[in-house]
Protein backbone atom coordinates (compact mmCIF):
# COMPACT_ATOMS: atom_id res chain seq x y z
CA UNK A 1 0.00 0.00 0.00
CA UNK A 2 1.46 3.43 -0.95
CA UNK A 3 0.94 5.88 2.09
CA UNK A 4 1.68 9.19 2.13
CA UNK A 5 0.52 12.28 4.39
CA UNK A 6 -1.77 14.89 2.93
CA UNK A 7 -2.53 15.58 -0.43
CA UNK A 8 -1.39 13.94 -3.63
CA UNK A 9 2.15 16.11 -4.23
CA UNK A 10 2.93 14.03 -1.19
CA UNK A 11 2.27 10.84 -2.61
CA UNK A 12 6.22 10.24 -4.22
CA UNK A 13 7.33 10.86 -0.59
CA UNK A 14 8.83 7.13 0.24
CA UNK A 15 7.38 4.78 2.33
CA UNK A 16 9.55 5.08 5.72
CA UNK A 17 9.31 9.00 5.55
CA UNK A 18 6.08 9.18 5.02
CA UNK A 19 5.68 6.77 8.70
CA UNK A 20 7.78 8.92 10.07
CA UNK A 21 6.06 12.31 9.42
CA UNK A 22 2.63 10.25 10.49
CA UNK A 23 4.17 9.49 13.83
CA UNK A 24 5.09 13.10 14.20
CA UNK A 25 1.37 14.33 13.60
CA UNK A 26 -0.08 11.07 15.74
CA UNK A 27 1.41 13.28 18.91
CA UNK A 28 -0.96 16.02 18.18
CA UNK A 29 -3.95 13.75 17.37
CA UNK A 30 -6.67 14.34 20.29
CA UNK A 31 -7.68 11.24 22.22
CA UNK A 32 -11.16 10.02 20.34
CA UNK A 33 -14.65 9.99 22.17
CA UNK A 34 -14.50 7.14 24.38
CA UNK A 35 -18.10 6.39 22.62
CA UNK A 36 -16.89 6.25 18.91
CA UNK A 37 -13.98 4.43 20.06
CA UNK A 38 -15.76 1.41 21.02
CA UNK A 39 -17.62 1.11 17.68
CA UNK A 40 -17.45 -2.18 16.37
CA UNK A 41 -14.10 -3.12 13.79
CA UNK A 42 -15.08 -2.79 9.98
CA UNK A 43 -16.20 -0.57 7.32
CA UNK A 44 -19.26 1.47 6.62
CA UNK A 45 -19.83 2.82 3.18
CA UNK A 46 -22.19 6.04 3.04
CA UNK A 47 -23.81 7.66 0.50
CA UNK A 48 -26.44 10.25 -0.21
CA UNK A 49 -28.51 9.87 -3.01
CA UNK A 50 -31.03 11.85 -5.11
CA UNK A 51 -32.85 10.49 -8.35
CA UNK A 52 -30.06 7.56 -8.76
CA UNK A 53 -31.92 4.59 -9.12
CA UNK A 54 -29.84 3.18 -11.62
CA UNK A 55 -26.62 4.48 -10.08
CA UNK A 56 -27.41 3.56 -6.90
CA UNK A 57 -27.90 -0.37 -7.04
CA UNK A 58 -24.79 -0.38 -9.39
CA UNK A 59 -22.43 0.85 -6.70
CA UNK A 60 -24.29 -0.82 -3.99
CA UNK A 61 -23.84 -4.57 -5.64
CA UNK A 62 -19.91 -3.38 -6.46
CA UNK A 63 -19.36 -2.89 -2.51
CA UNK A 64 -20.48 -6.74 -1.72
CA UNK A 65 -17.69 -8.22 -0.18
CA UNK A 66 -15.50 -5.23 1.06
CA UNK A 67 -19.03 -3.25 3.11
CA UNK A 68 -19.70 -4.27 6.41
CA UNK A 69 -22.51 -1.97 6.35
CA UNK A 70 -24.25 0.33 3.77
CA UNK A 71 -26.00 3.60 4.81
CA UNK A 72 -28.09 5.67 2.28
CA UNK A 73 -29.43 8.80 2.89
CA UNK A 74 -32.55 9.38 0.48
CA UNK A 75 -33.02 13.23 0.03
CA UNK A 76 -36.53 13.00 -1.32
CA UNK A 77 -35.91 10.92 -4.62
CA UNK A 78 -39.01 10.80 -7.05
CA UNK A 79 -37.98 7.47 -9.55
CA UNK A 80 -37.13 4.48 -7.25
CA UNK A 81 -34.45 5.30 -5.57
CA UNK A 82 -35.65 4.81 -2.01
CA UNK A 83 -36.71 0.96 -3.29
CA UNK A 84 -33.41 0.51 -4.31
CA UNK A 85 -32.21 1.57 -1.15
CA UNK A 86 -34.42 -0.07 1.03
CA UNK A 87 -33.98 -3.09 -0.84
CA UNK A 88 -30.22 -3.66 -0.93
CA UNK A 89 -28.43 -1.23 2.03
CA UNK A 90 -28.66 -2.19 5.56
CA UNK A 91 -29.74 1.68 6.83
CA UNK A 92 -31.44 3.91 5.14
CA UNK A 93 -32.45 7.82 6.30
CA UNK A 94 -35.02 9.53 4.24
CA UNK A 95 -34.77 13.66 4.25
CA UNK A 96 -35.47 16.34 2.50
CA UNK A 97 -33.67 17.55 -0.36
CA UNK A 98 -31.32 20.04 0.14
CA UNK A 99 -29.32 22.44 -2.38
CA UNK A 100 -25.74 21.81 0.03
CA UNK A 101 -25.24 17.47 -0.53
CA UNK A 102 -22.82 17.98 2.12
CA UNK A 103 -25.47 18.40 4.72
CA UNK A 104 -26.87 15.37 4.00
CA UNK A 105 -23.53 13.57 3.50
CA UNK A 106 -23.03 14.44 7.12
CA UNK A 107 -25.97 12.77 8.08
CA UNK A 108 -24.92 9.77 6.71
CA UNK A 109 -21.66 9.65 8.42
CA UNK A 110 -23.40 10.38 11.57
CA UNK A 111 -25.42 7.06 10.92
CA UNK A 112 -22.29 4.64 10.40
CA UNK A 113 -21.46 1.94 13.61
CA UNK A 114 -18.51 0.60 12.14
CA UNK A 115 -14.81 1.92 12.95
CA UNK A 116 -13.95 3.14 9.55
CA UNK A 117 -16.45 5.23 7.27
CA UNK A 118 -15.67 5.31 3.54
CA UNK A 119 -17.63 8.30 1.66
CA UNK A 120 -19.19 7.62 -1.61
CA UNK A 121 -21.12 8.88 -4.21
CA UNK A 122 -23.92 6.99 -6.30
CA UNK A 123 -21.73 7.75 -9.28
CA UNK A 124 -18.09 6.71 -7.93
CA UNK A 125 -16.49 3.19 -7.87
CA UNK A 126 -13.76 1.37 -6.32
CA UNK A 127 -10.73 0.50 -8.57
CA UNK A 128 -9.46 -2.95 -7.57
CA UNK A 129 -6.27 -1.45 -6.46
CA UNK A 130 -8.29 1.22 -4.33
CA UNK A 131 -10.31 -1.67 -2.92
CA UNK A 132 -7.23 -4.52 -1.53
CA UNK A 133 -5.85 -0.61 0.03
CA UNK A 134 -9.17 0.08 1.87
CA UNK A 135 -9.20 -3.61 3.22
CA UNK A 136 -6.08 -3.16 4.15
CA UNK A 137 -6.40 0.16 6.38
CA UNK A 138 -9.64 -1.81 7.75
CA UNK A 139 -8.66 -4.59 8.85
CA UNK A 140 -4.78 -3.03 9.77
CA UNK A 141 -3.84 -2.12 13.26
CA UNK A 142 -2.36 0.88 12.28
CA UNK A 143 -3.73 4.02 14.75
CA UNK A 144 -1.57 6.85 13.05
CA UNK A 145 -3.97 8.43 10.28
CA UNK A 146 -7.44 9.14 11.02
CA UNK A 147 -8.04 8.93 7.60
CA UNK A 148 -6.65 8.64 3.97
CA UNK A 149 -6.81 10.52 0.42
CA UNK A 150 -7.19 8.68 -2.46
CA UNK A 151 -6.92 10.14 -6.14
CA UNK A 152 -9.88 10.51 -8.44
CA UNK A 153 -10.31 9.87 -11.90
CA UNK A 154 -12.93 11.65 -13.83
CA UNK A 155 -14.47 10.64 -16.79
CA UNK A 156 -16.29 13.11 -18.82
CA UNK A 157 -18.64 12.55 -21.52
CA UNK A 158 -17.10 9.12 -21.54
CA UNK A 159 -13.47 9.71 -21.50
CA UNK A 160 -11.15 9.74 -18.75
CA UNK A 161 -9.78 13.59 -18.41
CA UNK A 162 -6.39 13.99 -17.11
CA UNK A 163 -6.18 17.77 -17.38
CA UNK A 164 -8.06 20.69 -15.91
CA UNK A 165 -7.14 19.74 -12.42
CA UNK A 166 -9.07 16.73 -12.92
CA UNK A 167 -6.65 13.91 -12.62
CA UNK A 168 -5.24 13.01 -9.63
CA UNK A 169 -8.07 15.86 -7.78
CA UNK A 170 -7.42 13.64 -4.51
CA UNK A 171 -10.45 12.92 -2.29
CA UNK A 172 -10.74 12.41 1.22
CA UNK A 173 -12.80 9.95 1.76
CA UNK A 174 -11.81 6.98 4.22
CA UNK A 175 -12.36 8.07 7.76
CA UNK A 176 -11.65 7.17 10.94
CA UNK A 177 -15.70 7.16 12.59
CA UNK A 178 -16.80 10.26 14.45
CA UNK A 179 -12.86 12.48 12.88
CA UNK A 180 -14.20 14.11 9.89
CA UNK A 181 -17.09 16.05 8.75
CA UNK A 182 -18.29 17.88 5.21
CA UNK A 183 -18.47 21.79 5.51
CA UNK A 184 -22.18 22.69 5.00
CA UNK A 185 -21.63 26.48 4.11
CA UNK A 186 -19.21 25.57 0.65
CA UNK A 187 -19.61 23.18 -1.91
CA UNK A 188 -16.94 20.82 -2.70
CA UNK A 189 -14.67 21.16 -0.20
CA UNK A 190 -12.64 18.45 1.38
CA UNK A 191 -13.83 17.12 4.21
CA UNK A 192 -11.78 17.75 7.52
CA UNK A 193 -10.50 15.26 9.65
CA UNK A 194 -9.25 15.50 13.15
CA UNK A 195 -5.98 14.13 12.68
CA UNK A 196 -2.98 12.98 9.93
CA UNK A 197 -3.78 11.90 6.60
CA UNK A 198 -2.54 9.38 4.65
CA UNK A 199 -2.54 8.85 1.05
CA UNK A 200 -3.76 5.46 -0.41
CA UNK A 201 -2.69 5.23 -4.49
CA UNK A 202 -5.22 3.44 -6.00
CA UNK A 203 -8.06 5.34 -7.73
CA UNK A 204 -11.84 6.29 -6.99
CA UNK A 205 -13.55 6.07 -10.35
CA UNK A 206 -16.18 9.04 -11.08
CA UNK A 207 -18.57 8.37 -13.79
CA UNK A 208 -19.64 11.69 -13.68
CA UNK A 209 -21.10 14.27 -16.24
CA UNK A 210 -21.85 11.55 -19.11
CA UNK A 211 -23.63 13.95 -21.34
CA UNK A 212 -24.11 17.40 -21.95
CA UNK A 213 -27.43 17.71 -20.27
CA UNK A 214 -25.98 16.73 -17.00
CA UNK A 215 -23.15 19.18 -17.26
CA UNK A 216 -25.40 21.86 -18.02
CA UNK A 217 -27.80 20.69 -15.48
CA UNK A 218 -24.84 20.88 -13.16
CA UNK A 219 -23.83 24.31 -13.66
CA UNK A 220 -27.21 25.42 -13.34
CA UNK A 221 -27.34 23.95 -9.92
CA UNK A 222 -23.86 25.35 -9.23
CA UNK A 223 -24.15 28.47 -9.93
CA UNK A 224 -27.95 29.29 -8.41
CA UNK A 225 -25.93 28.27 -5.43
CA UNK A 226 -23.05 30.46 -5.79
CA UNK A 227 -25.33 33.49 -6.83
CA UNK A 228 -27.25 33.31 -4.02
CA UNK A 229 -24.56 32.75 -1.44
CA UNK A 230 -22.65 35.94 -3.08
CA UNK A 231 -26.36 38.07 -2.87
CA UNK A 232 -26.73 36.55 0.93
CA UNK A 233 -22.45 38.19 1.31
CA UNK A 234 -23.33 41.58 -0.08
CA UNK A 235 -21.19 40.92 -2.53
CA UNK A 236 -22.47 43.66 -5.50
CA UNK A 237 -23.11 42.78 -8.44
CA UNK A 238 -20.37 44.10 -11.47
CA UNK A 239 -21.28 43.91 -14.80
CA UNK A 240 -17.64 43.35 -15.98
CA UNK A 241 -17.61 39.96 -14.56
CA UNK A 242 -20.08 38.95 -17.34
CA UNK A 243 -17.29 39.04 -19.55
CA UNK A 244 -14.03 38.89 -17.46
CA UNK A 245 -15.50 35.77 -15.22
CA UNK A 246 -16.20 33.18 -18.14
CA UNK A 247 -13.10 34.38 -20.27
CA UNK A 248 -11.02 33.99 -17.11
CA UNK A 249 -12.79 30.26 -16.33
CA UNK A 250 -12.49 29.29 -19.98
CA UNK A 251 -8.94 30.33 -20.35
CA UNK A 252 -7.98 28.72 -16.97
CA UNK A 253 -9.16 25.33 -17.92
CA UNK A 254 -8.93 24.97 -21.81
CA UNK A 255 -5.67 27.05 -21.68
CA UNK A 256 -3.36 27.31 -18.42
CA UNK A 257 -4.88 23.37 -16.82
CA UNK A 258 -4.47 21.86 -20.64
CA UNK A 259 -8.07 21.38 -21.46
CA UNK A 260 -6.86 21.66 -25.26
CA UNK A 261 -5.16 18.49 -25.08
CA UNK A 262 -8.94 16.48 -24.17
CA UNK A 263 -9.61 17.60 -28.17
CA UNK A 264 -13.37 18.25 -28.42
CA UNK A 265 -13.70 17.30 -24.63
CA UNK A 266 -12.12 19.64 -23.04
CA UNK A 267 -13.33 22.58 -25.25
CA UNK A 268 -16.88 21.42 -24.78
CA UNK A 269 -16.59 21.01 -20.81
CA UNK A 270 -14.32 24.23 -20.82
CA UNK A 271 -16.95 25.97 -22.54
CA UNK A 272 -19.78 25.17 -20.39
CA UNK A 273 -17.61 25.80 -17.26
CA UNK A 274 -17.40 29.47 -18.71
CA UNK A 275 -21.49 29.34 -18.96
CA UNK A 276 -21.54 28.50 -15.65
CA UNK A 277 -19.39 31.52 -14.49
CA UNK A 278 -21.67 33.83 -16.78
CA UNK A 279 -24.71 32.25 -15.29
CA UNK A 280 -23.65 32.98 -11.61
CA UNK A 281 -23.06 36.53 -12.14
CA UNK A 282 -26.07 36.64 -14.39
CA UNK A 283 -27.98 35.58 -11.57
CA UNK A 284 -26.46 37.92 -8.64
CA UNK A 285 -27.64 40.58 -10.97
CA UNK A 286 -30.96 39.23 -10.80
CA UNK A 287 -31.06 39.21 -7.19
CA UNK A 288 -29.26 42.51 -6.88
CA UNK A 289 -32.23 43.72 -8.77
CA UNK A 290 -34.67 42.19 -7.07
CA UNK A 291 -33.23 43.51 -3.34
CA UNK A 292 -33.17 46.98 -5.08
CA UNK A 293 -36.79 46.96 -5.95
CA UNK A 294 -37.73 46.05 -2.31
CA UNK A 295 -36.24 48.59 -0.66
Amino acid sequence: MSLGVGVERMAPVPRLLALRMLRRQAGRRRSPDPALAGAPAGLSVVMAAHNEEALLEECITHLRGLADEIVVVDSGSTDGTAGVASRLADRVVTVENKAMLEINKNIAMAAATRRWVLVLDPDERLSPLLRRQIRDVVDGEDELAAGYWMPRRNYILGRWVRTMGMYPASQLRLVRRGEGSFSEVEHHLPMSVDGPTGFLSGDLVHLSDATVAEIVGKRTRYAEFAARQMHERGEPFRARRLISAPLRSFAGQFVLLGGWMEGSTGLIYAGLSAYGALLRHARLWELSRAGDRQR
